[in-house]
């Protein structure tokens, strides 16, 4: 792994917290917000596994499209599909006016939507943060055996 990619995705992990932060502290005032922030706490992570294997993250929004591309590596994401469901609805319809729905955003989600979100995408993190901790286990020790002078 390289360490401009192993450095890109402990970025994108802690700000993965920053978004799940949020989440839980907007749940009661700003619900709406609060499931956004979850949404992209769970993407931002997702973001980080596709890093920790040296490979650019798709451009995409969608968590369950985010996890099609970890998951046949890291078989322990599948458990994530029903929230990946969850929190996709989590992108759009939290900031938007959607004439389907009727209402506004802020009028249309609960704190209970936000902490379910929150309590999901808590658990994509955590996950996603344990694939990171492994991953730079395993690499710690190969870049330091690369560098001792039977190595070279």
């Amino acid at each position: 792994m390289s360490s401009q990619f192993l450095e890109e995705a402990a970025v994108w992990l802690a700000e993965a917290e920053v978004d799940l932060s949020a989440a839980r502290a907007l749940a009661n005032s700003h619900p709406n917000v609060a499931c956004f922030h979850a949404q992209q706490a769970a993407e931002k992570a997702l973001n980080a596994v596709y890093l920790t294997h040296d490979v650019d993250f798709p451009q995409v929004h969608a968590i369950s499209s985010l996890l099609d591309g970890v998951a046949a590596v890291h078989p322990e994401l599948e458990r994530y599909r029903s929230a990946a469901a969850v929190l996709n609805a989590y992108y759009i319809g939290t900031r938007y006016f959607v004439r389907d729905i009727g209402a506004a955003p802020a009028a249309t989600y609960t704190a209970e939507n936000a902490l379910d979100a929150a309590s999901e995408a808590e658990a994509i993190c955590g996950q996603c943060q344990q694939i990171y901790a492994q991953r730079l286990t395993r690499i710690k020790p190969e870049a330091s055996e690369a560098q001792t002078p039977e190595a070279t």
